[in-house]
C-alpha cells in the first residue's frame, strides 16, 4: 500500500463525514481513546491527547450534535418556545431585538438559539420535556412570564438549565432576569401628570403576560398618588386592538388627554386613530409608549418612549443562561442546592425619553 493510501481517511471523499473511527485510524488508536481525547476526559496520555487533536483538526472533524448529545457532551444550543401568534411576533420590534442580542452572545460562544412556535404554554411544556429527554438542549429561555405559570413548575420538576424572562418575582427556584415594569410606569406617570395632565388612560397589551399585569397595578397606584384619573383600557397586542381602544377612549364623555401604549407599534396606530379624528398631537392628546424604536423616533412629533435596549436584553438573558449551564456543567449535572438558587437580575435600568408627542415645546 503506498504511503497516500495508507494516508487517505475514510469517509474523506467528496460529501462524506470524517468520522472518529477515521482520526482512530490515522493515531494509531481505537475509538474509544479518541473520543475520550476529543471530549475533554480523561484516559488518555496528553502526547496522545494532543496527537488526536492535531489529526482532528487536520481533517477538518466536527462533532456530530447527536454524538456529543449520546456522550453528554454539550450540544451547544439554547431553547425558545413561543406561544404567540406569528403575526404579532413578525411585527414587534422589541422581540426582534432580544432575539438579536440574545443571538449575537450566543454565536459568539458557539451556541445556537432553536426557537419554535406552539398554540399554547402546554406545547410549551411539552416541546420542553421532549427537547431536554431527547439532549436536543443545554438550556432554555422562558420568556413572556404568567401569573402563576406551569411553566415555570415544570421546569423546576425537569431540573434542567432554565432561564425566566420577567419580573420581579413569579420565578419560582428558577434564575431570572427582569426589567422593572412598575419602575417604568411611574417614569411614565410622572411625566404626564407633571406637565398638566389629569386624565390619563393605558392602552395595555393581552391581560394574561405578568408584566401587563404588573404594569396595569402600577399605573392604577401612580395615577391615585399623583391625584389624576387613571383609565385602564385592555386592547391586546398588535395596531387592530390599538386603534380599537383609541377610538373607545375618544368616545368617552371623559376622553383622556394622554393615552400610553404597550408598545411601539400600538402607539403609532393609536396616533394614527388620533390624526383622522381630527386631534393633534400633544395639543389635544399626548402619546407615550412603553418602547422605543426608530418607527417612534422617526414620527411625527417623535413618541415619548421608554429607553431600554432590547439588544441589550437579549445580551444579558444570553449571558446569564450560559452562566447557569457553565455551572451546572462543573457540578457534574447536579442542581444547586436550596441554599445556591440563583436570584433574579435586573437587567437593564428603564429611561424616559421625553419627545414632541408630550412636550408642545419640542419644536418638531
Amino acid at each position: 500500500m503506498t504511503a497516500s493510501k495508507q494516508s487517505r481517511p475514510r469517509g474523506s471523499g467528496r460529501g462524506q463525514r470524517v468520522t472518529i473511527a477515521d482520526i482512530a485510524s490515522r493515531a494509531g488508536v481505537t475509538s474509544a481513546a479518541v473520543s475520550l481525547a476529543v471530549n475533554g476526559r480523561p484516559g488518555v496520555s496528553d502526547a496522545t491527547r494532543q496527537r488526536i487533536m492535531a489529526i482532528a483538526e487536520e481533517l477538518q472533524w466536527e462533532p456530530s450534535p447527536a454524538a456529543r448529545a449520546l456522550a453528554g457532551a454539550p450540544v451547544l444550543t439554547v431553547g425558545m418556545v413561543l406561544a404567540r401568534p406569528a403575526e404579532v411576533l413578525g411585527n414587534e420590534a422589541f422581540f426582534g431585538a432580544f432575539v438579536a442580542g440574545l443571538q449575537e452572545v450566543l454565536s459568539a460562544h458557539d451556541y445556537a438559539l432553536q426557537m419554535k412556535i406552539v398554540e399554547s404554554p402546554e406545547a410549551e411544556i411539552d416541546t420542553f420535556r421532549r427537547w431536554f429527554s431527547q439532549r436536543r438542549v443545554d438550556g432554555v429561555v422562558v420568556v413572556d412570564l404568567r401569573r402563576d405559570d406551569p411553566r415555570v413548575r415544570a421546569l423546576e420538576e425537569l431540573d434542567q438549565p432554565a432561564l425566566v424572562v420577567g419580573g420581579p418575582g413569579h420565578h419560582g427556584a428558577l434564575p431570572a432576569v427582569y426589567v422593572d415594569d412598575a419602575h417604568a410606569t411611574r417614569l411614565l406617570v410622572d411625566h404626564l401628570a407633571e406637565i398638566g395632565h389629569r386624565r390619563i388612560a393605558r392602552v395595555a397589551g393581552d391581560e394574561e403576560f405578568l408584566h401587563t399585569i404588573q404594569r396595569d397595578t402600577a399605573f392604577q397606584e401612580r395615577c391615585a398618588h399623583a391625584g389624576v384619573q387613571g383609565v385602564l383600557q385592555g386592547a391586546g397586542f398588535g395596531a387592530q386592538g390599538a386603534e380599537v381602544a383609541t377610538a373607545q377612549l375618544l368616545s368617552r364623555d371623559d376622553a383622556p388627554t394622554a393615552i400610553v401604549f404597550d408598545s411601539d407599534e400600538m402607539a403609532l396606530a393609536g396616533s394614527h386613530v388620533l390624526a383622522e379624528a381630527g386631534l393633534s398631537i400633544p395639543g389635544d392628546v399626548a402619546v407615550a409608549s412603553y418602547e422605543d424604536s426608530p418607527l417612534a423616533r422617526t414620527h411625527r412629533p417623535p413618541i415619548t418612549a421608554l429607553g431600554r435596549s432590547a439588544v441589550e436584553y437579549g445580551r444579558v438573558s444570553a449571558a446569564r443562561l450560559l452562566g447557569v449551564i457553565a455551572e451546572r456543567r462543573e457540578r457534574g449535572g447536579a442542581s444547586p442546592g436550596p441554599a445556591e438558587s440563583a436570584p433574579e437580575v435586573p437587567a437593564i435600568v428603564p429611561e424616559l425619553l421625553i419627545r414632541g408627542s408630550t412636550r408642545p415645546d419640542d419644536g418638531v
